[in-house]
């Protein structure tokens, strides 16, 4: 996958880094109007694999779906 270079630099400076960005968001901030749901897959093998699915109020047919620490 490309590199897409970006000039975004997050209004206050402690945002630069990612660690805080990422607890700031997961623990502190709070979003109106998305609601979530959370399906758990059973695999074969015995493992498993949660999905979490989140619903805007607006109407849409577009679907995002990002993968993280899959191996």
């Amino acid at each position: 996958m490309p590199l897409i270079p970006s000039s975004y630099q997050p209004p206050y400076k402690i945002f630069r880094n990612a660690d805080v960005a990422t607890l700031y968001s997961a623990l502190l901030r709070k979003v109106e109007g998305v609601s979530q749901i959370r399906e758990r897959l059973e695999l074969p093998d015995g493992d498993f694999m949660d999905l979490d699915w989140s619903y805007a109020q607006t109407s849409s047919d577009k679907c995002v779906i990002a993968f993280h620490g899959l191996e």
